[in-house]
Formats: structure tokens, sequence, C-alpha cells
């Protein structure tokens, strides 16, 4: 896991390099979300490798630490209020990486977009356990909520296209309503994780 945190740590790197080559503000927003992309898989190795067990993450310290990356490479300061009501959820990788990246491109469209001209303003992030043996994953803000001109029942932007992407590979359900800001609510099975032992 160590070694493939590297790895993706010089693909960042070289997007890095290539965006001082950019003037264009649309490619270099492009590409800084492609770094936050790789980001939010590189988390889920560092949390393995700090971590007791190979196959699992501790899904609540992840997506706090995940919102703190996008905060700061946001610079959100504390404009933005996040609020966090986790579960403490231990989550296999094949579950735990899809997640992320739908966290990533939710809260990534939020802070773009959710709350113009430097306004203040509030996400709740939620997920436990509901009914049926699944999780329930809920992104909250209270923003201007999403323009006319994006509907959310079809893949209109590649964040909304990423984010079902991303739940179908979970076996889950996703919704994107907006009203009194923006909701993201999914819904996918939770997985038996067998245990393995701690590799040194």
């Amino acid at each position: 896991h160590h070694r493939i945190k590297n790895n993706l740590q010089v693909v960042t790197s070289l997007l890095s390099a290539q965006s001082n080559y950019l003037e264009n503000k649309e490619a270099l927003s492009a590409i800084r979300d492609s770094q936050n992309r790789i980001q939010s898989i590189s988390l889920i190795h560092q949390k393995l490798f700090q971590s007791e067990s190979v196959s699992s993450v501790n899904i609540q310290g992840y997506i706090v630490e995940l919102l703190k990356f996008l905060s700061y490479t946001f610079h959100v300061g504390k404009r933005i209020k996040f609020e966090f009501k986790l579960a403490k959820i231990e989550m296999g990788v094949a579950q735990a990486m899809p997640l992320g990246l739908i966290i990533n491109e939710a809260v990534t469209n939020i802070i773009k977009y959710a709350f113009p001209d430097g306004r203040n303003g509030k996400v709740i992030i939620s997920l436990d356990f509901c009914e049926d043996g699944l999780y329930c994953l809920s992104i909250q803000d209270n923003g201007i909520g999403l323009p006319d001109n994006i509907p959310t029942s079809n893949n209109s932007t590649l964040g909304v296209s990423l984010m079902k992407g991303l739940s179908s590979q979970l076996d889950g359900f996703i919704e994107i309503t907006s009203e009194n800001g923006v909701c993201v609510s999914l819904k996918f099975p939770s997985v038996t994780i067998e245990e393995q032992p701690a590799e040194n």
C-alpha cells in the first residue's frame, strides 16, 4: 500500500508539472480536480498502511481527513462549516475507494458552486447503517442549489456521471436533489470484510 501511495504521488506531481504550462482556467481546474481524485485514493492506502488491518479502513476517520484536505485545497477557511454525523464503520477497500471518490466529487461541486460570491454556508455529511443491511450516505448543503441548466436526472456533467458510475460499482442507488440546497443521497449494501493479518 505504501508503494501504491508513492506511485499515486508521482502521478499527482506529473499533473502539477503539466499545469505549470497551462493558462486556460478550465484546463487548470480539470487538472486540480484530477489531482484531488487521486488524493482521495491515496488517502485510502495511507489509512491502510497505518492500520492493523490490510483489508479495511476506518471510514469515519477517512471522511474527516478527506474533507480537511479539500478544505485546504480550495482555501475554504471558516467560510463553509462541515458537520459530520458518521457511524464508526470499518469498510473494505473495494467499497471505501468508490465511496471516497463519490464524496470527493460531491463536496468539490459544493465548494465550487453552492456558495458564490464568498458567502458562508454549511455542509452536513452523514453515513450510517439503514434498513435491510444498507449503508446510507447523505451530503447536504444549504447553498443556492443547482443551476436550471444542470438536470440531475441524466449524466449531464462529468461529476454527476462519475458519481452515478461509482454508485453502480457499489451496487447502490444515488439520488441528487436540489431543494433548499443540494442533497446527494446514496444507498448501497454493506459487505462483510474478511479480516487479514497486517503485513509489516
